[in-house]
């Protein structure tokens, strides 16, 4: 007689309970119980340092006016070269240009050339004449003077340069290309600048500090400015006068920076950055990484003999990627500076090649 099928099932799993048991037993003892929980880090030997505490401000370069020097001619003149750029600095006597007189400058040296030599035959023949008793005395003496005219406007031409092959533009005194103003074929008019000079070490950068880290500037103090655009342009200064009054447009105090002569300076009008050192602080100094944050404040871990342990930290500096901090470190136990984020405190480390 054949069972009915509940019947049957029953009896199957009363038969198969022996079996579960067994195989239930013979199961490894971490699916029994929980194992303990690790994370794998690494660590670095804690170390004391130094940090620089910079302040950064955004500056221009200018030259006070009264460090300038415009170079210009009473005539006019045509540019033959150029032998300098903005931003060179030059030595006194160095040639700055070339130039020579345009067609009118170079009419009015020969017109006067032909008025000297007119008056220079005018007073010959007046003194032939007064000998023979023919002119008077006046007009030799009017004859004279119409040539010492002459002469002088001819030597004036001479001394601007009118006709010269062509004019050597010399610099006056040590200084700095600030501008050119013509290129070579320019017609320059009478009085227009061909360039402007700046006294050497006269090239500044103004810039504007908050007027809480002002008292811990100094003159004389050494800057580092760096191009906006390219930081690996970068030049050296040095602070001349730290502002006294707040600059209305800006709300800053302003600092003035001179630049010192080297190759290469930025011209007039540019944008820098400029990074002061407003102070050095030494302590324990630690990759950034390796500080953490939360409610309760900053934290690092330190490998207590292969356990984590929570320190807390109050940040004093940062710089780049160090941080300097301040807390109660054990300087006898490694820094765990990576495989922190999944750390709790009293975790088991795993430490792979430890940083020196």
């Amino acid at each position: 007689m054949t069972l009915p099928t509940r019947a049957r099932l029953a009896l199957l799993a009363a038969l198969s309970l022996p079996s579960l048991f067994l195989t239930l037993g013979s199961l490894p003892s971490a699916f029994a119980a929980d194992s303990p929980i690790s994370a794998q880090v690494q660590t670095a030997p804690l170390q004391r340092g130094e940090l620089l505490h910079t302040l950064r401000a955004y500056a221009v370069v200018q030259v006070p006016a009264s460090q300038t020097q415009a170079i210009t001619f009473q005539h006019a003149m045509q540019v033959q070269t150029v032998a300098v750029h903005v931003g060179q600095a030059v030595r006194k006597g160095a040639v700055l240009a070339t130039l020579h007189s345009d067609a009118s400058t170079a009419l009015a040296y020969s017109q006067a050339q032909t008025a000297v030599s007119f008056a220079q035959g005018e007073l010959g023949r007046m003194t032939a004449l007064k000998a023979q008793q023919l002119a008077t005395q006046a007009q030799v003496d009017a004859a004279r003077k119409a040539l010492t005219d002459a002469q002088a406007q001819l030597h004036s031409l001479q001394q601007q340069g009118a006709g010269q092959a062509a004019t050597r533009v010399l610099a006056p005194q040590d200084g700095i290309v600030l501008a050119v103003s013509a290129a070579p074929g320019d017609l320059l008019a009478a009085g227009s600048p061909l360039l402007q000079l700046g006294r050497s070490g006269s090239l500044q950068a103004l810039a504007g500090v908050p007027p809480e880290d002002a008292p811990r500037l100094q003159p004389g103090q050494a800057v580092r400015l760096s191009s906006v655009f390219d930081p690996t342009q970068h030049w050296q200064g040095t602070i001349r006068s730290v502002g006294a009054a707040i600059n209305p447009k800006t709300q800053r105090l302003d600092v003035q920076i001179a630049l010192s002569a080297q190759a290469g300076l930025p011209p007039a009008g540019a944008s820098v950055q400029a990074d002061m050192v407003l102070g050095r602080w030494r302590g324990w100094v630690v990759p950034r990484d390796a500080v953490l944050q939360d409610e309760r404040g900053a934290f690092v871990f330190q490998d207590d003999h292969g356990k984590a342990l929570r320190i807390p930290v109050q940040i004093a500096i940062e710089s780049g990627l160090q941080t300097g901090i301040t807390g109660a470190l054990n300087p006898a136990m490694p820094l765990v500076v990576s495989g922190n984020y999944e750390l709790r405190p009293g975790m088991a480390l795993r430490v792979m090649g430890a940083q020196r």
